[in-house]
């Protein structure tokens, strides 16, 4: 038999700029983990720390994950040492094994776990596998039960520059939403994004958290679209890619193939890179809406 290749991807600080951003402002940032076996990603983990859990109020704010006052507050009124680590509505882990589904649990339950483990006690009944909840992408295949490709909403990053040099997602967008996609141009102040216009239904946030919010149905779009030239590092894809396929989602380079893992672990330049002809990511919910926007894509690039 022979041995499989096994090649582990970490980046300790997936989201750097919103790690320095910082957590009241509402700065994503993620712990990001993938293990490749012979050239496929067959377990990856994204450690999220300040990523509202679902359906809690930050989950609406701009920007995304922005601290309320209340809970400013009580962090600062916090006694230490503190009986938790982390807060009850934000921090969880994303967890996916190839074959087995994408899951998601809030990182106080396992700091409660963990504590259990430390004592014995074995008091607390809520702390089980029901902890964990299954990951599902938006329904994808265009009938009644999904949601209008119009209506999808787009997740992407914060830093323009880097991940949309050339305003091409912008464009994808009026295909996608229509001719009143975007919001007038704003001048807030904001170097990053003063007198720009920004897609309406969308959210911004760093690092591949990104990648869980498709993958639990709080986005449908993802896309990254590098100025020419540039190659992305494994670590910044491998984690999420697993994350969003076990969770029933897509991703691909921006013509819809298949991103290569193959030469990650190999020999030569290419141990830590992708192929050159992965020109940019598209994330989805995959389905029709995948199909759309690999679509989209290549007509603004028609222009």
């Amino acid at each position: 038999m022979s041995k499989k290749r096994r090649v582990w991807c970490l980046d300790p600080i997936d989201g750097t700029k919103g790690f320095l951003r910082g957590r009241v402002e509402g700065g994503q940032y993620c712990i990001a983990l993938a293990l490749i076996e012979d050239g496929e990603p067959v377990l990856s983990v994204l450690g999220c720390p300040n990523l509202p859990l679902p359906s809690t109020p930050a989950t609406a704010t701009t920007p995304y994950g922005l601290w309320s006052d209340e809970e400013i507050h009580e962090s600062e009124e916090q006694q230490y040492p503190s009986p938790s680590t982390f807060s009850a509505t934000r921090g969880c882990m994303f967890v996916a094994v190839r074959g087995c589904g994408c899951y998601e649990i809030p990182l106080h339950v396992i700091e409660k776990m963990l504590k259990r483990n430390i004592t014995g006690n074995d008091d607390d009944e809520s702390l089980s596998s029901s902890s964990w909840t299954q990951l599902q992408v938006t329904p994808n295949d265009g009938t009644s039960s999904s949601k209008p490709i119009s209506q999808a909403k787009f997740c992407l990053g914060v830093e323009r520059g880097f991940s949309d040099p050339n305003g091409t997602i912008l464009k994808i967008a009026q295909l996608i939403h229509g001719a009143d996609a975007l919001t007038p141009a704003t001048d807030d102040g904001d170097d990053n994004d003063s007198g720009v216009q920004d897609i309406k239904n969308s959210l911004r946030m760093d690092g591949q958290g990104k990648y869980g919010l498709l993958s639990r149905g709080d986005a449908e779009v993802f896309l990254r679209l590098p100025k020419k030239g540039y190659v992305d590092w494994v670590w910044d894809v491998a984690p999420g890619y697993l994350i969003l396929k076990e969770a029933g989602g897509t991703m691909t380079d921006v013509r819809g193939r298949p991103i290569d893992f193959s030469e990650i672990g190999g020999e030569g330049r290419r141990v830590a890179k992708l192929p050159d002809y992965v020109e940019g990511i598209l994330g989805s919910c995959g389905g029709v809406f995948h199909d759309a926007l690999v679509e989209a894509h290549a007509k603004v690039k028609e222009e």
